[in-house]
């Protein structure tokens, strides 16, 4: 889906050939950063099995960690989702339970999310996380870092580095 500009909600995650070629380019950004375990949502599992392969890690697939879901925006060129998030945006800034229509709310997803994504960053080896750009955005963007975490303190971002080109 990203690959053609389109946001996805919960759908397993397929690689083909040259997905799989580009996965094993960044996996090799990693081979010398002494990761110890890979985890993942258990949507992204053909992923994160050859990134734990590659490794030669433990693998730990676990439902917290899936994507934020998009609800009714699944398929949204990636162009328009901004402008379609700014509805519920203003919504989510009287009242976060609000859920996108077949999706999460800001709450739901802090509450699945958050605490056991704090916790691996607690950790003191490195560790990789399979997840998307958008979960990433949740998580790198001012709109929810401090809401992201449970007791109001903001993400550690500098133990969060992001594996990719450039």
């Amino acid at each position: 889906m990203e690959r053609k500009q389109r946001v996805p909600s919960w759908t397993v995650v397929k690689l083909d050939r040259k997905a799989k070629r580009e996965w094993l380019e960044l996996i090799a950004q990693l081979k010398d950063k002494g990761v110890t375990d890979v985890y993942s949502s258990d949507l992204d599992t053909e992923a994160a099995q050859l990134l734990a392969s590659e490794l030669h890690v433990p693998l730990r697939h676990e439902f917290a960690f899936r994507r934020f879901r998009i609800g009714r925006f699944h398929g949204i060129r990636l162009s328009d989702l901004g402008i379609a998030m700014e509805r519920v945006e203003q919504k989510w800034r009287k009242n976060p339970d609000i859920p996108i229509r077949e999706g999460d709310s800001l709450t739901s997803f802090m509450k699945r999310f958050a605490s056991r994504f704090n916790t691996l960053l607690k950790n003191t080896s490195p560790v990789a996380f399979v997840t998307d750009p958008l979960t990433i955005a949740f998580i790198r963007d001012g709109m929810t870092a401090h809401a992201l975490v449970p007791n109001g303190n903001p993400v550690k971002r500098d133990k969060i580095y992001k594996v990719g080109r450039g």
